[in-house]
């Protein structure tokens, strides 16, 4: 893997961090795809959420890692994109395929 993909999933891992700390119950994320907006620096994830009953959601957001902060997501089902936070571990499968928790 070269140094791009490694930054990519590391940006991947920290914009979950955030996203933890901004919908709760949260205990599966899986992302799709991400795409970097060159022009504004910030990053588009593609995921999908699980959340603690196996409801799931298909949503985007933006994020940036410069200010290590999310920015414009897309409210589709609010079962389960909750406001709150998400205390425990959250399992984690990056868009190259591997898996992890956070």
């Amino acid at each position: 893997m070269g140094e791009k993909e490694k930054e990519l999933i590391e940006i991947e891992r920290q914009s979950i961090v955030i996203l933890k700390q901004t919908f709760s119950d949260i205990k599966e994320v899986k992302i799709e795809k991400t795409g970097h907006n060159k022009a504004t620096g910030s990053y588009r994830m593609f995921v999908e959420v699980i959340n603690n009953i196996g409801e799931s959601v298909k949503f985007t957001y933006s994020f940036w890692k410069e200010r290590d902060e999310i920015g414009s997501y897309g409210i589709v089902n609010t079962n389960v994109q909750k406001e709150g936070i998400t205390d425990s571990k959250v399992k984690v499968t990056y868009s190259d395929g591997k898996e992890g928790e956070i």
